[in-house]
């Protein structure tokens, strides 16, 4: 069985990952995309080899020869699209965030249960090794009892009004910024790995940008586990800042950056590196897993529940922020 994609959107991440990752993978086939702009749509097209192309979503979600849809759009179409896909029957993996509240998201996963179709979430960083081998790590115990985990990440956002990728920073588009955007895969971990978060207390500002969305947030989180949880995220900061350090009894876990390849587990006996190359393409992986998820009838490893889990957290801070 060969899973039949179309992509709905063909921005920036399409463009980078998501469309070569598909044609990568044994598995799949690109059936077709939409974008509704023509001159981008046909370059896109041309540039991976893609025969069938559709400006109108609804023409996509309705082509019977698509098993599944991947949603790569700004976030605020991430539930409608959704939801017209689920009613269509077709499988559904949706960008990060998952959508634009938490609401949104339970009404995401219903559609998609009555339907009967798999509804995944592109938090591709849980495919990592280096994330595989930190949960194998606390399952041993190495670094004794867990007591926090921190985090920060930060991107240029060299992004111009109207360019692909724009919505980042536009609050009725996106959501919300730093926190939306690139906090969201970190709080995807956190919750993976240490629980539900019980409490959630956070600053989400616009400190140095001229866009309404916020470029820092500061959050500070306990998970149901009782582990202590930090994160920082910004827009607009150079040089880029990207790590992960889990801090327990008897040491530390360190990933920095997150993004690479380096691990170091700190203890009372000894400091130990270790390599763990990832995939070059981050969303081979994630769609490699979605596929077996429809083979072999089962959830796939990030579901519509999971992506919702950080919908919530990304809410409360809000809900709690001076922003």
């Amino acid at each position: 069985m060969t899973v039949r994609w179309g992509i709905l959107g063909c921005g920036d991440i399409a463009r980078k990952r998501v469309a070569q990752a598909i044609h990568d993978d044994p598995g799949s086939e690109l059936v077709a995309v939409c974008r509704r702009d023509s001159a981008k749509l046909k370059a896109f097209c041309e540039d991976f080899g893609i025969d069938r192309s559709y400006r109108s979503e609804a023409k996509l979600i309705e082509d019977d020869e698509i098993d599944a849809v991947y949603i790569a759009t700004p976030v605020y179409l991430h539930h409608p699209q959704t939801l017209a896909a689920a009613a269509a029957g077709k499988h559904v993996l949706v960008e990060k965030p998952m959508a634009m509240s938490a609401t949104e998201c339970d009404e995401m996963v219903a559609a998609c249960l009555g339907a009967g179709v798999k509804l995944g979430v592109a938090y591709y960083r849980r495919f990592y090794p280096l994330v595989l081998r930190i949960e194998q790590l606390l399952t041993e115990e190495r670094i004794g009892r867990v007591m926090a985990v921190r985090a920060m990440t930060s991107t240029p956002f060299e992004i111009a009004p109207g360019e692909d990728g724009y919505f980042r920073a536009i609050l009725s588009e996106g959501g919300g910024g730093a926190l939306m955007d690139i906090g969201s895969h970190r709080l995807n971990l956190m919750l993976h790995l240490f629980g539900r978060a019980t409490d959630v207390k956070a600053c989400c500002t616009t400190v140095a940008a001229e866009y309404e969305a916020e470029d820092t947030a500061t959050l500070s989180m306990r998970f149901s586990s009782g582990v202590h949880g930090s994160l920082q995220c910004f827009f607009g900061q150079r040089p880029t800042l990207d790590s992960f350090e889990v801090i327990g009894t008897q040491g530390r876990i360190i990933c920095d950056p997150l993004n690479g390849d380096q691990l170091r587990i700190e203890t009372p006996e000894e400091t130990i590196a270790e390599n763990h190359e990832r995939n070059e393409n981050s969303h081979l992986p994630l769609i490699a897993d979605f596929v077996a998820a429809i083979k072999e009838d089962r959830p796939p490893r990030v579901t519509g529940e999971e992506g919702r889990a950080a919908n919530a957290v990304m809410q409360m801070a809000y809900e709690d922020s001076l922003w």
